[in-house]
C-alpha cells in the first residue's frame, strides 16, 4: 500500500471510531435519562403511597411548603 492510501484508511477508521463513540455516548445518555426518570416516577409513587397510608383516613392530600429540617422545640 502507498502512504496516501494508508493515511486515507487511517482517517476513515478514525472517523468510524469517532462516530461509534458518539453513538455509544448518545445511547448511554438516553438510557441514563430513562433510568433517572423511572426512579423519579417510582419514588414519587412510593412517597404518595406512604403519605396516603399515614394520612389517618384523610383522602385529600395537602401541598405544603415548609422546612426540610424539622424544627425541634427545646
Amino acid at each position: 500500500m502507498a502512504t496516501a492510501e494508508l493515511q486515507f484508511l487511517i482517517g476513515i477508521v478514525g472517523v468510524v471510531i469517532f462516530v461509534g463513540l458518539f453513538l455509544a455516548l448518545l445511547f448511554s445518555a438516553i438510557i441514563g435519562v430513562g433510568i433517572a426518570r423511572l426512579l423519579y416516577v417510582g419514588g414519587r409513587w412510593c412517597v404518595e403511597k406512604i403519605h396516603q397510608s399515614y394520612s389517618l383516613g384523610n383522602t385529600h392530600t395537602k401541598n405544603c411548603i415548609g422546612r426540610i429540617v424539622p424544627h425541634h422545640q427545646s
